[in-house]
């Protein structure tokens, strides 16, 4: 399951809140989601939570509430173990080069406590762009073949996939916040992903909302191109 949390900051305007308060809710959706989608046995959940456009556009007071509240909710699970204890391994994707050392620093600590964990995976895009993201599989491609480590015959989609931030496919795609696009969300691995696009802001988004979702992919017939 792939999620882009949309309408952080419509939620603030639409209820008079500064823009940590709206941020600290989505962040604790994100939990609530994954508590839902463990119940329907998803073993993988992506959430988008930083696009690589918005780290270059967004001001340096938004980002820093961002990063503040990231490092605040993984120190959280750091030291209570929450993801241990879920037996979920945690994952950052996206262009780690452009990010300050103290958020890397959380990312890698978490990613490295919950790296022997097997039942699930959570997927977490922070400056993730779908076509950096595919330019830069390709170019580690083209540096492979120049080394001699592949043979250009060799690239076939298999092959293509595992150089992604994201090698999994998504069976649903879910997108809050009345915007029925992907905004780049994906681009490769969601090309057969069912979408669904709720009408409620991120921190709106309630279990009948994540279930009605689920209903909608349960009732789609998948048929992969044929």
């Amino acid at each position: 399951m792939g999620v882009i949390p949309d309408g952080n900051r419509r939620f603030a305007k639409k209820y008079g809140l500064d823009f940590k308060e709206a941020y600290a809710r989505g962040f604790d959706k994100v939990h609530s989601v994954l508590k839902w989608a463990s119940e329907v046995k998803v073993r993988e959940v992506y959430f988008w939570a930083l696009s690589f456009e918005n780290f270059s556009k967004r001001s340096k007071s938004e980002l820093s509430v961002l990063f503040s509240l990231m490092k605040k909710y993984v120190d959280k699970a750091l030291n209570a173990k929450t993801f241990v204890d879920l037996d979920c391994k945690v994952s950052f994707f996206g262009n780690r080069s452009v990010l300050p050392k103290s958020v890397l620093d959380k990312m890698n600590a978490i990613e490295k406590q919950t790296v022997d964990c097997s039942s699930r995976t959570i997927g977490i895009g922070v400056a993730y762009s779908g076509r950096e993201e595919i330019l830069n599989a390709s170019k580690k491609i083209v540096v492979d073949v120049l080394d001699k480590k592949i043979s250009l015959s060799d690239v076939d989609e298999s092959v293509f996939s595992r150089y992604l931030y994201v090698p999994s496919s998504p069976d649903l795609l879910i997108r809050t916040g009345s915007v029925s696009r992907l905004s780049g969300f994906m681009p490769w691995q969601a090309v057969y992903s069912e979408l669904y696009f709720s009408k409620k802001l991120w921190p709106e988004f309630e279990k009948r909302d994540f279930y009605k979702a689920v209903e909608f992919f349960n009732s789609t017939e998948r048929r992969f191109g044929k």
